[in-house]
């Protein structure tokens, strides 16, 4: 029952692949503005969440199959998941600032930033598999950015899906931005 959730993250994957593979290097790591990510740094960012999740998501998978939280019913999201996930789809409705922890520290070359996401990805898929049968409607995650906001296991998959989804706009607009602006100083005449 799980399935859209491994759908949406192979769906991102690819769409970062793409992205990779069709951006210049060089335009991967540049900033459209000093004030804005890069597409490396918005895929690095990704990783670092994703790296965050992943044990809060196992511990609560361990710990419902201890308790035998199983169920057979559709799953589905709890109102604070809804709430954020619609928050966080793209277009961008508001800028929030990541916590430091989740700030990448630099630009990495375009191939080890997807090489990292990548693997990530496969693990979190694994975990999403993982959680076939269980109750994701009852076992309920801390969130990794604020402690205090609690939300249930399926809410958590789509908001990892959803938060990716966010930050890989982000990416291809940055992408977008750099190429523009590129553009714009080659057709410039030179200066005498």
């Amino acid at each position: 029952m799980l399935e859209e959730v491994e759908t949406e993250l192979s769906e991102t994957t690819s769409r970062a692949w793409q992205l990779v593979r069709s951006t210049d290097g060089r335009l991967f790591t540049v900033r459209p503005t000093p004030r804005d990510w890069s597409a490396a740094e918005c895929i690095a960012h990704l990783s670092l969440s994703t790296e965050e999740f992943l044990p809060v998501l196992q511990k609560a998978i361990e710990a419902a199959r201890q308790k035998g939280w199983m169920s057979k019913k559709r799953p589905a999201m709890d109102v604070i998941g809804r709430t954020l996930r619609w928050f966080l789809e793209p277009p961008i409705r508001k800028r929030v600032k990541a916590a430091g922890r989740f700030v990448p520290r630099s630009a990495r070359a375009k191939s080890e930033a997807f090489g990292e996401f990548a693997a990530l990805q496969s693990q979190l898929v694994d975990v999403v598999h993982n959680a076939e049968g269980l109750d994701v409607r009852k076992i309920k995650v801390s969130s990794p950015f604020d402690k205090r906001v609690k939300y249930n296991l399926y809410s958590a998959f789509k908001i990892i899906a959803a938060h990716q989804r966010r930050h890989l706009w982000q990416a291809e607009q940055a992408v977008s931005t750099v190429k523009a602006n590129v553009a714009a100083r080659a057709s410039q005449p030179a200066s005498v």
